[in-house]
């Protein structure tokens, strides 16, 4: 039997919590990918540093040794948590939250935490904002203590103290959150008909196109964006003579590396949806650059851009991976694009696109490049820095612009809205077909 783990993160520290899919990727020598996903589900597993000290190391203790195979509960520090609003004295039964979270009902378990403490409580009925507890609490709960489900998990072989005084140490631990019990289901797209999820308020950053996911979200630029690129070519040296060099992909991969923050609960798990519904690096979705990826513009009309000379049109007509852009128009609205051909023009390079751009030259801020591709990692962390604000790092890798094979849904797309000076999506939009 599963026996409650009473610790607290140190928050100094923060808390990692990895999810992380199985996929096996044939590659071809032309770079052409063939994958094929093993987990429907990922795995998940948390990491935490704690502070033990008085009575919180010998109960940490007590509950190692009750733990003999490993099997604990514990809060799940990631999950949506509500706040007391109210102190709660010693033996009370009724505490008043802020919110009832989806996870939150009668007649369950749940770990109660405050700044230094994790109890476990068991939850009679719920009335409005108030819990009913079964038997009240021990000690006092100062108003800003925080409920969160409890989820099974396994420790490792060996979890190592650093002791400082008799009363005082230190941990890192890792906990493996057991396969099949929390199970994340990425909440329904905006136009799904489905039940109102969480990130609903937050799907703003995001949207379809040709039956893809798009990732409209930027990077946070204080943590410097990486991008290499990947040259596959070949070369035959037998070490005299001459030698002879071979280029078989026709395309130059690009690796995204960027750190994105998420400002909320719901912001985090919005972007843990777009893992999910590509199952780690199985599937693939659109990543636009935010780069000023084109040269000037000399004019545009209908579908057609038209910029000068033709060392652009040299460098990309023929790279399967530059067939789609991202335009942002000054007033913030973003215009996702699909090229349907290339040709030099009086000197000029002629993008045509598949469909009219509805823009002028003037009204255009930036063209960057939107490349599909695929998580370039199985693994999603989420670093989180406090309770509600955390950081994700995530690395692409980008692929021929092929037609899709899993479409997502209809060709739906965000079509207005800005960036705020923050980084942040101010939605003021519509979705249109």
């Amino acid at each position: 039997m599963a026996v409650f783990l009473p610790i607290v993160p140190n928050w100094q520290n923060g808390v990692r919590d990895t999810y992380e899919f199985k996929t096996n990727v044939f590659t071809t020598r032309d770079g052409s990918e063939q994958r094929r996903s093993e987990r429907v589900q990922p795995r998940r597993s948390i990491e935490a540093a704690i502070l033990l000290d008085g009575d919180r190391l010998r109960t940490f203790n007590d509950a190692l040794h009750l733990a003999r195979d490993g099997k604990v509960l514990v809060g799940d520090f990631s999950a949506d948590s509500a706040i007391l609003t109210e102190t709660v004295a010693d033996g009370g039964t009724v505490l008043t939250v802020d919110r009832i979270p989806a996870w939150l009902t009668g007649s369950m378990t749940c770990a109660l935490l405050t700044g230094r403490k994790s109890r476990q409580i068991t939850i009679d009925f719920i009335s409005g904002n108030q819990i009913v507890l079964t038997t009240g609490v021990q000690g006092a709960v100062g108003q800003g203590a925080t409920l969160l489900p409890l989820v099974p998990a396994s420790l490792g072989t060996s979890t190592t103290l650093s002791i400082y005084t008799t009363a005082i140490a230190t941990s890192s631990i890792k906990l493996a959150v057991e396969p099949g019990t929390v199970v994340r289901e990425a909440d329904p797209l905006p136009f799904d008909d489905g039940p109102t999820g969480e990130t609903t308020q937050v799907f703003g950053p995001a949207g379809l196109f040709y039956g893809r996911y798009v990732l409209l979200r930027k990077p946070n630029y204080v943590q410097q964006p990486q991008m290499a690129f990947n040259m596959a070519f070949e070369t035959v040296d037998y070490g005299r003579g001459v030698t002879k060099t071979f280029a078989p992909v026709p395309l130059v991969s690009r690796t995204l590396t960027a750190t994105y923050m998420g400002m909320s609960h719901a912001d985090v798990m919005a972007m843990l949806d777009v893992f999910i519904r590509a199952r780690g690096r199985a599937g693939e979705i659109y990543v636009p650059t935010w780069g000023m990826d084109l040269p000037a513009i000399k004019g545009m009309s209908g579908s057609n851009i038209r910029v000068a000379g033709t060392d652009f049109y040299n460098a990309y007509h023929s790279d399967p991976a530059h067939q789609a852009i991202l335009i942002r128009k000054k007033d913030g609205t973003l215009v996702p694009k699909e090229i349907a051909g290339w040709q030099i023009d009086s000197g000029d390079t002629l993008i045509a696109t598949e469909t009219p751009i509805g823009a002028t030259a003037d009204e255009i801020e930036l063209i960057s490049w939107m490349f599909v591709a695929r998580f370039a990692s199985d693994t999603f962390t989420i670093q989180w820095v406090t309770k509600g604000v955390a950081n994700i790092t995530m690395s692409f890798v980008t692929l021929a612009n092929l037609a899709v094979e899993e479409s997502f849904g209809n060709n739906w797309i965000l079509a207005t809205g800005q960036w705020r000076d923050n980084g942040q999506w101010q939605d003021g939009s519509v979705w249109e077909d």
